[in-house]
């Protein structure tokens, strides 16, 4: 499954929802090139920024999706409550690696650039030091997110109850001793975003 991510910006999230999504208008014209939108997630420190998710069997499909011309004319439209047109953040492969909690008040992404993908993911898929550590933390691990475009960097996906829990997880010594190896990590991760998702 792929998916792909775009940054929209808003002028009132609730009236674009309302007419873009609660509408159908969005999901019906998605349904035509068999994209599933799957989430929004809305940025927690600016409640109209808001990341689009949709997913797709084919990389195809969101190149067919968005040379519609009725997305492009929604798009345009100001009465639709953008402020500038949808900035695509990446295009993924994602790898489910915890059930999603439906209780979990924030996911966080965390912008990992490697040395060698398939190294690190061997060791933390079902590495017990990162289970260890989230569970100390109430963080669980949901999906890792793999570039299409770079095969070595990915965004790999925490829930959580609080800033506070993440960061305690991000900023531990032995955390932090991982995250300076030279030899899996190209740069230390940072967390890009604190989300609230909306599922669609």
């Amino acid at each position: 499954m792929y998916q792909l991510n775009n940054s929209v910006k808003l002028v009132d999230y609730d009236k674009w929802y309302e007419k873009a999504w609660a509408s159908g208008f969005l999901k019906n014209i998605q349904a035509e090139y068999d994209v599933i939108p799957a989430r929004i997630l809305r940025d927690d420190e600016d409640p109209n920024h808001v990341i689009v998710v949709l997913t797709a069997q084919s990389l195809k499909a969101f190149d067919n999706l968005l040379a519609d011309p009725r997305l492009h004319a929604f798009i345009a439209d100001k009465e639709n409550f953008l402020v500038e047109t949808p900035k695509p953040l990446g295009r993924y492969t994602a790898t489910e690696i915890n059930d999603v909690n439906p209780e979990a008040k924030y996911g966080f992404h965390t912008q990992h650039r490697l040395v060698d993908y398939n190294q690190w993911f061997s060791i933390f898929k079902d590495s017990p030091f990162r289970k260890e550590i989230e569970e100390a933390n109430d963080l669980r691990c949901v999906r890792v997110l793999r570039e299409t475009e770079n095969q070595n960097n990915a965004v790999v996906i925490f829930q959580g109850p609080s800033q506070q829990a993440y960061d305690a997880m991000h900023n531990d010594p032995r955390v932090q001793e991982r995250f300076n190896d030279k030899s899996i990590f190209i740069e230390q991760p940072e967390c890009v975003g604190r989300f609230t998702p909306v599922h669609l």
